[in-house]
């Protein structure tokens, strides 16, 4: 019964780690290559100033650009680390540089830096125009293999 069960807790860390095999490239592909109008167009940009309602109005295509990026990676994350993922954290961090100075970005290599039970962190080698650079992403997953947690170092 001990073998079973110890069994069944390596079968639950496996298919964690099955499910999250691929997460991260996917994530960070998305984060890198543009200018991607379905990511990341005017309607992302928070709108300051005079005549603007809110300090954090946004334009009227956000919600598509949240359901566009729900569609490319959402399964992948718990859903309210989703929404602070698309709304203030990374997501559209580098595609917007992109879009802004109307450049084309990519990315040329992803690396696996390290890797402990249930957090990895990846350098990002990546262009925008014709400038080479490098960045690492921190992802942490739950025990299901979900993302709870993504940041640039």
């Amino acid at each position: 019964m001990v073998c079973a069960m110890l069994l069944g807790c390596s079968k639950a860390d496996k298919d964690a780690d099955s499910l999250r095999e691929g997460t991260a490239d996917k994530v960070i592909t998305a984060m890198f290559t543009g200018p991607n109008e379905d990511l990341c167009n005017e309607s992302a940009f928070e709108m300051i100033g005079e005549g603007i309602d809110e300090q954090t109005e946004r334009g009227d295509g956000w919600e598509e650009i949240k359901q566009n990026w729900k569609d490319l990676v959402g399964g992948y994350f718990i859903s309210e680390v989703f929404d602070t993922f698309v709304e203030m954290g990374p997501a559209n961090q580098f595609l917007t540089e992109a879009y802004l100075r109307e450049e084309t970005m990519a990315v040329e290599e992803i690396e696996l830096s390290q890797k402990e039970e249930n957090t990895e962190v990846y350098l990002v080698h990546w262009t925008i125009g014709e400038e080479k650079r490098q960045d690492k992403i921190f992802f942490k997953y739950n025990s299901e293999g979900l993302i709870e947690e993504v940041k640039v170092l």
